[in-house]
């Protein structure tokens, strides 16, 4: 039994992807995720979104530089930014949650790891993105 939320879940896979990104020849996963949640349980929800971003990473960065503006590369994204897009992107592609809950999660991200410009961006960027793979539902 999990004691995490799906958004401790997005927290933690976070978290690790950050770290990961940070130090990409750290592969011990296990240990990122007991340093992270410090020992708490976890479902299979929290290594899906983290497998499902690595194995995904240059899909999900295409999808992301086909909705910058002119003139944006994806390398001017700061990192915490590009982590938090990557795993709402993961989430919407794999109907894995609703495209507002998608949105709505990564502004809760952004605006803990993150700054108000930041959650500017990943708002606009995501509400550009979503109609063209979800239905908006009112």
């Amino acid at each position: 039994m999990s004691n995490l939320t799906r958004h401790e879940s997005r927290q933690a896979a976070f978290q690790v992807l950050f770290a990961l990104e940070k130090d990409p020849k750290s592969n011990n996963i296990d240990k990122l995720y007991d340093i992270v949640l410090e020992g708490k349980d976890y479902d299979d929800y929290l290594p899906r979104l983290v497998n499902g971003v690595l194995g995904t990473k240059a899909e999900l960065d295409e999808q992301i530089s086909a909705h910058l503006a002119n003139g944006w590369a994806i390398n001017r994204i700061n990192k915490a930014d590009l982590i938090i897009l990557r795993l709402a992107i993961y989430e919407l592609l794999n109907n894995l949650v609703p495209y507002k809950v998608a949105i709505d999660e990564a502004l809760i991200l952004t605006k803990t790891f993150s700054d108000e410009e930041s959650r500017k961006f990943v708002n606009g960027l995501l509400k550009n993105f979503t109609p063209a793979v979800a239905p908006k539902v009112e």
